[in-house]
């Protein structure tokens, strides 16, 4: 009885040892290639094996024990920079009565040296090269992945591939058709112009806004994306379709370079759109560090070979993303208000470079939308950053607006100061602000004594009379009238279109409430008084010069006279030629 139940025992922890083996992923028989259908990246029907030591020759390859090779568990081989070989098996079945040709394709433009061994059903055994190493013209059909055709006979062939590379190792293999790799290339090619095309159009219009505004941050920008569209055509194998293909080095040193040009590129712009001399200095100092280490990086890191170049170029990459924005996010908190159009502007960009380069480096699981990430962020960037170039443009506007008012305004008085009145000048003589029609009246006034008002009571109650005289000019003219202080204690008022006998009644009224103007110091009054020079040119034709030179000239006399004055002269060519200071109205005196 004991036996029985033993032998039953045993039987049944058999059958449970056989499922659980039928059921273990390491053990269960990988599905095979049907190649009457297209086939895309068929990782979960291959099985890997990684030679660290690069032991195994590829003609030896079918002398490798089977259980050496481990399912791929995933649709594309993808690991961390490596100088393991990887070999490749997969089984491919032709179902159908007759020979069908098909593409192996590699989904990666970079890969380095790529050896395919083909098992026919009757054993023949077929060999193929390609690669980034090779000639162009030595793939089965001109696209930028590499490839090659075989005739896959009916029944099941074995596939075995050998791959080594010195770049990120990605490893997309497909098994299809011409006409599907050309539907997809018709596809892929219809994007990526659309996407080239909006970067080219973002592109030209910066450059075209440099050479009119003249801003350096446009050309900046403008190499900026200039280079990323160098890089992106090269690592995608434009590059070596259609201008390399016989210099397979050279564009494998492109591909490298392009990217650390790409990351210099975008330090100098960063640095000259967030002004960051003025809002971060300390920055200021590590950007510019930063843009000479990443040119001794990539100069110095080309001397060890191009794998260490490419790791290099595609880590910085990540570092440069990474510090642009903390950079534009300090700046921001530091009161810098176009960084944050450049955030808005520059971050899908700088988050499309950092998720592209862990995809190409195997940090985060590979996904087609990973892999072209960059470029996806790059047509958001340049399109939200001509916003913010745009947003830029105005507040440099607007701050030149104010640098300017402030360049042309008294600092004492809050009047125009002679640089305004040097302004008005110009545009009369360039006839760009002809600021009278018929006639205009130049009023010179000089406080009298004022002088001795400062040695007297100090230069802080010399100010105080200033302001109040300035505050009193201004209430004395109408908004279209301009007055100037032109220095010390002599301001200016021009008169455009005013009658005569207006004038003559504004500067009396000036002079007048000046006299009668008290200001005390410490509860003791000062008395204040002007002298005025008024020059009145009834005509179109006479400059704003010629009228401030003869007011001027009728202050001196009012000041020789015996100050507290009004002197006027009146000239009219229309009338005996007009009046010299000779013939100049008889003086005001006020006693």
């Amino acid at each position: 009885m004991n036996l029985l139940f033993t032998n039953q025992m045993f039987k049944l922890f058999s059958v449970f040892i056989l499922f659980f083996t039928l059921l273990s992923p390491a053990c269960a028989a990988l599905p095979t290639v049907d190649i009457t259908q297209p086939n895309h990246q068929i990782g979960h029907a291959i099985s890997f094996y990684e030679d660290v030591n690069h032991h195994v020759e590829f003609s030896h390859i079918t002398e490798l024990p089977i259980d050496n090779f481990k399912p791929l568990k995933q649709d594309v081989s993808a690991h961390l920079f490596t100088n393991s070989t990887f070999y490749y098996k997969f089984d491919v079945t032709n179902p159908q009565t007759q020979s069908l040709s098909r593409l192996l394709v590699f989904e990666t433009p970079w890969l380095d040296d790529i050896k395919i061994k083909v098992i026919s059903p009757n054993s023949t055994i077929q060999q193929y090269t390609t690669g980034n190493i090779y000639p162009f013209s030595q793939r089965a059909v001109a696209h930028p992945y590499p490839n090659i055709e075989h005739l896959f006979e009916p029944g099941i062939s074995t596939v075995y591939v050998q791959v080594k590379t010195r770049d990120p190792f990605i490893v997309p293999i497909s098994i299809i058709d011409r006409e599907t790799l050309f539907k997809d290339q018709v596809l892929h090619v219809s994007v990526t112009a659309f996407m080239y095309g909006i970067i080219i159009a973002m592109l030209l219009y910066h450059l075209i806004l440099f050479v009119s505004i003249k801003l350096r941050y446009y050309a900046f920008y403008a190499l900026y994306l200039a280079i990323f569209l160098m890089a992106n055509v090269s690592y995608h194998g434009y590059t070596f379709q259609f201008l390399l293909g016989d210099y397979p080095t050279i564009q494998n040193w492109l591909q490298s370079t392009t990217i650390f040009l790409f990351s210099i590129s975008g330090l100098l712009f960063a640095k000259s759109f967030l002004n960051l001399k003025k809002y971060l200095p300390s920055a200021q100092k590590s950007m510019n560090a930063f843009i000479l280490i990443f040119i001794g990086t990539m100069l110095f890191s080309a001397l060890f070979g191009y794998h260490i170049h490419i790791i290099l170029a595609i880590t910085m990459a990540i570092l440069f993303s990474i510090y642009v924005f903390s950079i534009a996010l300090l700046s921001l908190l530091n009161g810098n208000q176009s960084a944050l159009f450049f955030l808005l502007g520059t971050t899908a960009g700088l988050i499309g470079t950092s998720i592209t380069a862990l995809t190409v480096m195997a940090l985060v699981p590979y996904t087609r939308i990973g892999y072209q990430a960059i470029e996806i962020g790059m047509v958001v960037d340049s399109i939200l950053l001509s916003f913010a170039l745009v947003n830029r443009v105005k507040i440099n506007e607007k701050d030149k607006q104010i640098a300017e008012f402030f360049a042309k305004t008294d600092a004492l008085t809050n009047l125009p100061n002679r640089r305004a009145y040097n302004d008005i000048c110009h545009q009369e003589q360039s006839l760009t602000n002809k600021i009278h029609h018929t006639q205009l009246s130049a009023l010179m006034i000089d406080i009298d004594f004022f002088k001795l008002v400062n040695d007297t009571y100090g230069h802080e109650t010399g100010d105080i009379v200033l302001q109040r005289i300035a505050r009193l000019l201004q209430n004395s003219i109408k908004t279209s009238d301009y007055i100037f202080r032109l220095g010390g204690e002599e301001f200016l008022i021009l008169l455009p279109d005013t009658q005569v006998n207006q004038t003559k009644e504004i500067a009396e009224r000036i002079r007048s409430t000046v006299e009668n103007m008290e200001i005390l110091d410490k509860t003791q009054p000062i008395k204040i008084t002007v002298s005025i020079g008024v020059s009145i040119h009834i005509t179109p034709d006479k400059c704003i010069i010629e009228a401030v030179r003869t007011a001027d000239s009728l202050l001196y006399r009012a000041k020789q006279s015996g100050r507290n004055q009004v002197m006027v002269a009146t000239f009219n060519p229309l009338v005996s030629n007009g009046l010299s200071l000779q013939n100049a109205d008889q003086a005001l005196r006020h006693d």
